[in-house]
């Protein structure tokens, strides 16, 4: 039988939308480590995902093996250079004495059209009882404007 590899996004939904049992019954043949919590399987592009799951067999995080990142980096020297030659100047923006700030960052971001991809993939690999925090914080600050009047400055405009 062949194996069917799929990428990371499509690994993710699946065990997000069912309980640690069906997705290792669905995808038993690309799982390489079934565990009590957790599965590890290979996507399509040869990472290593680890997804985890709550008491429950709920889909709680998953964790992409940065070593793949750090193995196709080494394989064009090119590109490893240019990486950390990125990683370099961040780390050497300076202000007040500290590398690039959060602000910066997120301008970044949004000027190379990965501010949604960024987001999607904190959201995802964070323990949900984190993403639910910063959810209750964001809707705590924004009840707080709205009584304000003053939603506009919330959203940046």
């Amino acid at each position: 039988m062949t194996k069917l590899f799929r990428d990371v996004d499509y690994y993710i939904i699946q065990a997000s939308n069912g309980e640690q049992r069906e997705f290792e019954l669905d995808f038993a043949d690309v799982i390489e480590v079934f565990d009590t919590n957790s599965v590890t399987l290979t996507t399509e592009d040869g990472k290593s995902l680890q997804i985890t799951y709550d008491e429950r067999g709920y889909f709680k995080s998953y964790f992409v093996n940065k070593e793949y990142i750090t193995a196709q980096m080494s394989e064009s020297s090119y590109v490893k250079e240019r990486i950390d030659q990125a990683i370099g100047i961040l780390k050497n923006l300076t202000w007040k004495g500290d590398c690039v700030d959060g602000e910066t960052m997120q301008y970044i971001l949004e000027k190379v059209g990965m501010e949604d991809q960024i987001l999607r993939q904190l959201v995802m690999s964070q323990p949900i009882e984190d993403v639910r925090y910063l959810i209750e914080e964001r809707e705590e600050i924004e009840e707080e404007f709205e009584y304000e009047g003053d939603i506009e400055d919330l959203q940046g405009n």
